[in-house]
C-alpha cells in the first residue's frame, strides 16, 4: 500500500511541475508575442519610415535651395538684387504660412470601432 501511495504522490508532483513548466512556456510566449507584435514590429516600421522621411527631407531642402537660388537671380535680372531677396523672402513666408495653417488646423480624427460594430463583429 505504501508503494501505491508514493507513486500516486510522485504523480501528482510530476503533474503539478509539468503544469507549471507549460504555464510558463504559455507566458513567455505569450510576452514574446507582445514584444514582437506591440513594441518591435512598431519600432521597425517608425525606423523605417524616417529613414525614408530623412532622405525625402533631404531632397526637397536641397531641390528647394537650388530652386529659390535660381528664382531669386530671376527676379535680380528685373529688380535689383536686395528686392528680388525681400520678394522672395515674402513669398516663402506666406507659402509657409499657408501650409502651417491647413497642417494644423485640421483635427485628427480616429477611425475606431464603435461599440456596436464590436458586438457585431462576433456574431458574423
Amino acid at each position: 500500500m505504501e508503494e501505491t501511495a508514493c507513486d500516486e504522490e510522485l504523480s501528482i508532483e510530476s503533474e503539478f511541475a509539468a503544469t507549471i513548466k507549460y504555464i510558463d512556456l504559455y507566458l513567455r510566449q505569450k510576452t514574446d508575442l507582445f514584444l514582437q507584435h506591440y513594441v518591435f514590429e512598431p519600432f521597425d516600421f517608425l525606423a523605417k519610415k524616417l529613414v525614408y522621411l530623412s532622405v525625402l527631407v533631404t531632397l526637397l531642402v536641397a531641390g528647394t535651395l537650388v530652386l529659390l537660388a535660381g528664382v531669386i537671380l530671376l527676379i535680380a535680372t528685373v529688380v535689383p538684387l536686395w528686392a528680388a531677396l525681400l520678394i522672395t523672402g515674402f513669398i516663402i513666408f506666406l507659402v509657409g504660412g499657408i501650409i502651417a495653417y491647413e497642417l494644423f488646423s485640421n483635427k485628427i480624427i480616429l477611425q475606431t470601432p464603435t461599440a456596436m460594430e464590436m458586438m457585431n463583429r462576433g456574431k458574423t
